[in-house]
């Protein structure tokens, strides 16, 4: 009897493979034979998911970008502080690990133009979102560099950067801000 395959699971399988990768060494190295040994699968298994490597890249940051967005979504309907949920979230939030994702997609777009034009979407619907919440361009430009300067800070130097420390100065520059 044939072997019965969840090709969701694969997908989803193959998808975290490539993100894995890509947060330890960098989109570069996520190949489909990187991928096929990190799945433990051929490169024509591999390849029977997806048409090629910009696909198999797509699939992967599609996923997470629309994860985050689904994660957002549902943060901010159960919130009486919005703005402040959705800023704690994304510096502290999503997890370390996450965060290293994130900022393989982030370094990634500069090289990757299927990882640019994910985050280009993603980027949208998240400037779309702040600048709901905080009303003007230019204090969502502050929640943008203040979310990208902790989460930066907290990878770089988490001993340095614990949350409570994070947190404080996420308070401190919404507050003179109304936000």
């Amino acid at each position: 009897m044939p072997r019965q395959v969840d090709h969701a699971a694969r997908r989803r399988d193959i998808g975290a493979a490539v993100l894995k990768i890509a947060a330890e060494r960098g989109f570069r190295e996520a190949t489909i034979r990187a991928v096929a040994a990190a799945v433990g699968a051929s490169t024509s298994q591999v390849t029977h998911y997806v048409s090629g490597r910009d696909e198999l890249i797509r699939i992967a940051v599609r996923h997470e970008v629309e994860a985050r967005q689904a994660q957002v979504t549902e943060l901010l309907a159960g919130s009486e502080r919005p703005l402040r949920a959705l800023v704690e979230w994304a510096v502290l939030g999503a997890g370390d690990e996450a965060q290293r994702v994130w900022l393989a997609i982030v370094l990634g777009a500069r090289t990757e133009p299927v990882v640019r034009g994910e985050l280009e979407v993603f980027n949208g619907w998240w400037d779309a979102v702040v600048r709901g919440l905080v009303g003007s361009a230019g204090d969502a430009d502050v929640v943008d560099v203040l979310v990208d300067g902790l989460v930066l800070a907290g990878l770089e130097a988490p001993g340095e950067w614990p949350s409570g420390r994070r947190l404080r100065v996420v308070d401190a520059v919404l507050a003179p801000l109304g936000l």
